[in-house]
C-alpha cells in the first residue's frame, strides 16, 4: 500500500501552457510553448515564491505526444481531460505524458528556491526545436 499524500495547498494562481509544434516533418520545423520558441534571454513566466499554482497544459498537436517537465519542483496531476488521474499518476511527478489533443491540469508549489528555471518538453528533440520556456521564482 502506498503512503497517503498530504493535501495540496489552496492554489494561489493559475496559468495555461499550450505545447505545439510543426508536425510536417520539415527540417526547419519549430516547437513552441504558448506560441513562442525558446529564447535564452527571455523570461516567459513570473512565479511568486511560495505560490501554489495550477497549470493547465494542453498538447495542441494532432500527431505527437509531449512530456512536459518543470525544473525546480515536483507537481501532482489533478486531472487528465477533466477526469481524476489514474493510480500511476497519483504521486509527485516531474514529468507527465500529454498525448495529442489532451489537457492535463497539475499543481506545483514553488516554496523552495528562488531563481530562473526551465519548463520544457522532456523529449530532447522537441526541446531542441524550441519547446522550452523560462520561469522566474521571486
Amino acid at each position: 500500500m502506498l503512503r497517503t499524500l498530504p493535501p495540496l495547498p489552496t492554489p494561489t494562481a493559475e496559468r495555461t501552457v499550450v505545447l505545439s509544434m510543426d508536425e510536417t516533418g520539415a527540417r526547419d520545423a519549430g516547437a513552441y510553448v504558448n506560441r513562442k520558441a525558446y529564447h535564452h534571454e527571455r523570461v516567459d513566466d513570473f512565479v511568486r515564491h511560495g505560490a501554489s499554482e495550477v497549470w493547465t497544459v494542453t498538447n495542441a498537436g494532432e500527431l505527437v505526444p509531449h512530456n512536459p517537465q518543470l525544473h525546480l519542483v515536483q507537481f501532482r496531476v489533478l486531472e487528465r481531460n477533466g477526469l481524476p488521474p489514474g493510480p500511476a499518476e497519483s504521486g509527485p511527478k516531474d514529468t507527465v505524458m500529454v498525448m495529442p489533443g489532451e489537457t492535463v491540469r497539475l499543481q506545483a508549489t514553488f516554496d523552495t528556491c528562488r531563481g530562473t528555471y526551465l519548463h520544457h518538453c522532456h523529449l530532447t528533440d522537441h526541446a531542441a526545436m524550441g519547446m522550452m520556456a523560462r520561469f522566474r521564482v521571486s
